[in-house]
């Protein structure tokens, strides 16, 4: 019977708390290591929220035309009569025009701002534009008469310390 007894092999209570105790340290490191990197592929990085400002900003301005004689910006939207932030009277004017409204929200509006620059002209360039439709709606005419100013515009943002 002794025999039988001592044959006997198991794991002691001392034992299996010890790798309980390992397996729950390791899996707290892993889940701790889950969590930060979906945390961090869950927000948008402050470069790409910069770079889709300044895009926003683009497609925004392309609205205005400089003074093009039968077009004008008198018909655009009220909230961009008077530029992308209002108080701005000619927004392709010449110089640093403030758009600190279009800053992301993650930007601290007091270490960031948000401006462009519009240059001098750097060229004027014949637009042709359609004079008259037919009834059938083909184009009836052309005419090369109006002139557009081309500008230059650059972007400069800064936020949280970050400039682009």
């Amino acid at each position: 019977m002794k025999r039988i007894l001592s044959k006997k092999t198991g794991v002691t209570i001392l034992e299996g708390l010890i790798a309980l105790g390992l397996l729950a340290l390791v899996a707290a490191g892993t889940f701790g290591v889950l969590l930060s990197v979906s945390r961090k592929a869950g927000s948008p990085d402050i470069r790409e929220s910069m770079v889709l400002a300044v895009e926003r900003a683009y497609d925004q301005l392309q609205m205005y035309t400089p003074d093009l004689n039968d077009l004008s910006n008198n018909s655009l939207p009220n909230s961009f009569a008077y530029g992308l932030c209002g108080g701005d009277s000619d927004p392709l004017g010449s110089g640093r025009h403030d758009i600190e409204c279009m800053l992301p929200p993650l930007c601290d509006k007091n270490k960031s701002e948000f401006y462009y620059t519009t240059g001098n002209t750097k060229t004027s360039m014949s637009l042709p534009f359609v004079s008259k439709y037919s009834s059938s709606g083909t184009v009836a005419g052309w005419n090369n008469a109006t002139t557009a100013t081309v500008r230059s515009v650059e972007f400069t943002i800064s936020c949280n310390g970050f400039t682009l």
